[in-house]
């Protein structure tokens, strides 16, 4: 584990999200309490420490401080996935609809996929474009597993395979603010986005 794991790890703590049907739709209060220094010196709040080396859906390797300066949405998915994760998505188009108003050097959003040996690089690029996604403000990412189980421990999102080719994930939306500190947090699926709506426009003067 890196050597910027623990701090981030004993900030956030750990928590469960149970990713099934009946997941509780309830939004996470704001966590952040350092707004500050979003285009100085990064704190120890911030994944953007992580030194993981992450690939997006054009094949470029990428660190996540390439994320910094933009207030992003991040969720962790997996393009096979049938039932949770095209309702996250759903959540995200709403949200991103919501958001228009912000330009694409403002807001981002982020998918990181937890099923790396299936989600090329390729095929992050063709659900991508199935989904119309702008690439100017969507970044598809993947890793090695350890990285990914990593981001997710610091987003406070856990998954585990069944052996059916399914996986059982917390359904999340998580908002960082520029200097990659977590702010808030939408949990469950089809939840309304206006809290998460309300935190961004509360991150808005720092852009």
């Amino acid at each position: 584990m890196k050597r910027f794991t623990y701090p981030l790890l004993l900030a956030f703590g750990f928590g469960l999200a149970a990713c099934q049907p009946n997941d509780q739709h309830m939004a996470t209060p704001a966590t952040s309490k350092t707004q500050a220094q979003q285009r100085g010196a990064l704190t120890d709040m911030s994944l953007y420490h992580l030194d993981a080396e992450w690939t997006d859906q054009q094949g470029q390797l990428v660190k996540l401080e390439k994320l910094r300066g933009k207030v992003q949405l991040v969720s962790m998915i997996y393009t096979s996935c049938s039932y949770a994760c095209p309702r996250t998505m759903e959540d995200l188009k709403v949200l991103e609809s919501r958001l228009s108003k912000y330009s694409d050097t403002e807001l981002g959003i982020v998918l990181v996929t937890i099923d790396p040996a299936n989600d090329t690089p390729e095929k992050l690029k063709l659900f991508a474009k199935g989904h119309n996604l702008n690439p100017a403000k969507w970044n598809l990412l993947t890793s090695e597993p350890e990285n990914i189980q990593e981001l997710a421990a610091l987003l406070h999102v856990k998954y585990k395979n069944d052996f059916k080719g399914n996986i059982s994930h917390s359904n999340t939306i998580s908002v960082l603010n520029a200097a990659g500190e977590l702010v808030y947090q939408q949990q469950g699926l089809g939840t309304s986005p206006d809290e998460t709506v309300k935190a961004i426009e509360a991150l808005s003067h720092t852009l």
